[in-house]
């Protein structure tokens, strides 16, 4: 009588040593400072994983995650009802002010959380963050959860202003106000500003905390089960910047990332970012962060550089 034999099932795991090496292969000549991360279960693979990078709309995924805390504690419901006025809304992305009328618009939190993230909108966002408590609550939040080397420290709308030399006023709310304040600020000013942002330390990320908090958000460590699925369906929704990570996963993976960009000013980009989770086929996840600050190199090169990273990071997972 033949016994069968009991064949262990490995679980698939990231070559870290190989992905670590072929990351510091792909960023070393790269115009601009990159900071990538991966993470599996067992570890982490980095390059500049230390460093603190600006998040620009990654914040975006933050509140979202915030929020899904507020529905699981306190009684939030993702339906909840709010009303949006012309005096809620932001600056530059932010496709909801379309809908916005002197009555204002009647949506949900739920949907103002999906539009944040899906859409990249801004003034989703800031009303999110109002509601919360202001900055310092989705901060209390992340330290609340033990997330380290992550900062959220200002709305939107406080960010993009401060970064080319104002501050921000509620006339603003209007685009046509806010031009004309950005048309008058002085050329040295807006340098100064700029060249400040680079270095300031609000808003901003470690790739190793990052790719962390994206992987324990996946596990269902922050939020609930219900709260983990709505916000990882609105980050699969994600429809900006499809040629940046998204761009190099193989046949039959899946990506949930939120993408972040700044403005450029004097050829100088100081943020464009996308951060995520990818799952293979087998339903087995990966985080992946991918942080390119200070750099001069066109879009599309920055964007390529990023598809190669998460192509880099599924060939290193085997």
């Amino acid at each position: 009588m033949m016994l069968a034999l009991s064949i262990p099932i490995c679980a698939a795991q990231l070559d870290r040593a190989g992905l670590e090496a072929e990351l510091q292969a792909l960023t070393r000549s790269f115009d601009g400072r990159v900071g990538a991360c991966v993470q599996d279960a067992q570890g982490t693979a980095c390059v500049r994983a230390g460093e603190r990078f600006s998040m620009q709309s990654v914040i975006k995924m933050l509140v979202g995650v915030a929020v899904g805390d507020r529905v699981d504690h306190a009684g939030w419901k993702w339906e909840e009802p709010i009303t949006i006025y012309k005096r809620d809304l932001s600056l530059a992305v932010q496709p909801v002010a379309k809908l916005v009328t002197d009555a204002g618009y009647k949506t949900t939190i739920g949907d103002l959380v999906r539009r944040a993230i899906i859409d990249s909108d801004s003034a989703a966002v800031d009303i999110l963050i109002r509601r919360l408590g202001g900055p310092a609550k989705v901060q209390e939040f992340l330290t609340a959860k033990g997330i380290t080397g992550i900062r959220l420290d200002r709305e939107e709308r406080q960010l993009q202003t401060e970064t080319i030399g104002i501050t921000w006023r509620q006339e603003f709310v209007d685009p046509v106000v806010l031009a004309k304040a950005i048309a008058d600020i002085p050329e040295e000013r807006r340098s100064a500003a700029y060249t400040a942002y680079k270095t300031d330390p609000r808003d901003t990320s470690t790739p190793r905390a990052m790719a962390a908090m994206l992987f324990d958000l996946q596990r269902g460590a922050l939020l609930s089960k219900s709260s983990t699925a709505f916000v990882m369906q609105a980050m699969k929704e994600c429809a900006t910047f499809p040629d940046r990570l998204k761009a190099g996963l193989a046949p039959g993976w899946q990506i949930a990332h939120k993408t972040g960009s700044s403005g450029t000013w004097k050829g100088l980009t100081v943020a464009t970012n996308d951060v995520g989770v990818i799952r293979s086929p087998a339903g087995e996840a990966l985080s992946i962060v991918a942080f390119i600050a200070d750099s001069r190199a066109s879009q599309k090169d920055k964007a390529a550089l990023m598809a190669r990273i998460s192509a880099a990071a599924i060939r290193h997972f085997h």
